[in-house]
């Protein structure tokens, strides 16, 4: 996404609204340069603002991201630590019973 270009593009598209009134008005040219730069200065300004406010926006929903992943790959780990445990308390349970089976067959 092109971020950078959405000063630029507030500002122009105010600019361009400023022209068509000066020119339906029939201003004079002075007074209607002296609006365009105000125009420009001002939604320059609040296009920048914009910018920034979607950039934090758009940082924060990929930190988000980052923890979600983060939490789904500590609870993928949980789960297979578990599974391990579960394998070896049952591999030990079976070499329980064989060694029992073995102490009764020498009985």
């Amino acid at each position: 996404m092109r971020i950078r270009f959405i000063p630029a593009g507030i500002a122009l598209s105010a600019g361009s609204v400023t022209c068509l009134i000066c020119l339906l008005r029939d201003y004079d040219v002075l007074y209607s340069l002296e609006a365009l730069l105000i125009t420009l200065l001002i939604f320059t300004y609040i296009g920048f603002k914009a910018q920034k406010i979607i950039m934090y926006v758009m940082h924060e929903q990929k930190v988000q991201e980052e923890e979600a992943i983060r939490i789904a790959e500590w609870q993928e780990s949980e789960r297979l630590r578990k599974l391990e445990m579960e394998k070896n308390m049952d591999e030990e349970e079976e070499q329980e019973e064989i060694e029992e089976d073995e102490l009764e067959t020498e009985n």
